[in-house]
């Protein structure tokens, strides 16, 4: 519960943000930099899983993302939001029918550097959640927590506020029941993004 309303917060927060960078945008900037914001989605691969009761298996990840902060110079700070639908890509035979796919979010910060034509960021995942979409045998929804996953990506302006991002993102989510062992996960994923840090680059 503490986690939906951590991600209730920050998610309105970002709004806000969004809200008030699209004016600021418009009317120049701010004394401290120029506002940004962007949204990317992506397509990606990777494992899912532990060494005990839920063994490793491959998995596809389809993350949506939503930013918005502060140019300064070169430099991009911004909080980070992601909502991530993810599917068993093994077949649930191999693993005593067990499925693992299903729904997360998180919320972190972003940090970028940008030289003009393409940005190098690292992504803190402050706060995250996953959601099963099976239910288990007894009925009940399997629900994880995590926080401290990492991600860094690299981007690359393609047209105007258009790009192509490569990610590399990982963490560890823990059972809300205490029910399993801790889950960890990796994904390379790639995909598109529109941003205005290209409009927003400092000299």
């Amino acid at each position: 519960m503490t986690n939906i309303v951590i991600h209730r917060n920050i998610l309105l927060l970002l709004v806000i943000v969004f809200a008030l960078n699209t004016e600021s945008f418009a009317a120049g900037g701010s004394n401290f930099g120029k506002p940004t914001i962007g949204a990317m989605m992506l397509l990606g691969s990777g494992q899912m899983g532990n060494d005990t009761d839920v063994l490793k298996r491959n998995m596809l990840y389809t993350p949506l993302a939503v930013f918005a902060g502060v140019n300064y110079k070169k430099f991009r700070f911004a909080i980070n939001y992601e909502y991530n639908v993810v599917g068993q890509s093994d077949d649930p035979a191999s693993f005593s029918n067990q499925n693992i796919g299903g729904k997360g979010s998180a919320a972190g910060l972003r940090l970028e550097f940008y030289d003009g034509k393409q940005a190098f960021g690292v992504i803190y995942r402050a706060s995250e959640k996953y959601t099963l979409d099976k239910a288990t045998l007894a009925g009940t929804v399997s629900e994880y927590d995590g926080k401290g996953g990492f991600g860094i990506q690299y981007y690359r302006q393609l047209k105007n506020r258009i790009g192509i991002v490569v990610d590399y993102s990982m963490g560890t989510l823990n059972s809300a029941a205490g029910n399993s062992d801790d889950l960890t996960w990796n994904r390379a994923s790639l995909g598109l993004v529109f941003t205005n840090f290209a409009a927003s680059r400092g000299r």
